[in-house]
């Protein structure tokens, strides 16, 4: 699952999954991402913090608030940012925070560490990146 307001990036995070087997839903505004979250189960989200409205921020507060626990999300942000900003988001589910922008490196980083089961792949399953 990929959550990013700038159009160009999910399509770039979309085509990148595309050519690796990967499905991946994306969502182009924060409420609209979280309303994905919270109806299908994602093998691994990348959520940009900022979106204008509905924040990276607000989903990760609304999943806290909803008792979500031990999803994989990946951030991605162009601000300068700490971990420490994440602690009260390690339960719901942060693992890392990456700045803006990433590479295929990365990417390919982010799938052979939270997508081990690639080569599996069922039609019928939803994997998804962001």
């Amino acid at each position: 699952m990929a959550i990013d307001d700038n159009v160009e990036t999910t399509e770039a995070l979309r085509d990148y999954c595309n050519m690796q087997g990967i499905i991946c839903t994306v969502a182009n505004e924060g409420q609209q991402g979280l309303f994905e979250i919270q109806k299908r189960e994602y093998d691994v989200i990348i959520l940009d913090i900022a979106m204008p409205e509905y924040t990276g921020f607000d989903i990760l507060s609304q999943l806290q608030r909803q008792g979500v626990r031990h999803k994989t999300i990946v951030v991605l942000t162009a601000w300068h940012v700490k971990e420490e900003d994440f602690k009260d988001y390690k339960d719901v589910g942060v693992k890392e925070i990456l700045k803006k922008p990433i590479g295929v490196d990365c990417l390919n980083n982010i799938v052979k560490t939270y997508l081990t089961n690639i080569s599996q792949v069922n039609p019928s399953d939803i994997l998804s990146v962001h």
